[in-house]
């Protein structure tokens, strides 16, 4: 069998998928107060009182989450449940007790 023929189903396959950043309603999405500043979730943005950053991809195990965005910025969102999370910096390592509010 030819090698191009082989790739024809990867190459279908490969048109199905779609590289759309995040869309998954995570549990982390809303308001949350973390002592030092409101911050704002959305499924696609993170909101830090005063600037809007657009994810570049999300990576879930369990309740934790890592939010990676533009220039190799990371956070951490550690032990998400409905009323709270731990913030973790991935630049800083600062880290921020946070309870929602919305």
């Amino acid at each position: 069998m030819s090698p191009r023929l082989l790739l024809l189903p990867l190459l279908a396959l490969a048109g199905c998928v779609q590289d759309s950043g995040p869309i998954e309603p995570y549990a982390f999405v809303g308001t949350w107060d973390c002592g030092v500043e409101t911050f704002t979730f959305t499924n696609s943005t993170y909101n830090n009182g005063s600037d809007t950053f657009p994810m570049q991809s999300v990576t879930r195990n369990g309740r934790d989450y890592i939010l990676r965005f533009a220039d190799g910025y990371s956070i951490a969102l550690a032990a998400v449940t409905e009323t709270g999370m731990t913030w973790v910096s991935g630049a800083s390592g600062d880290q921020f007790n946070c309870r929602r509010v919305n």
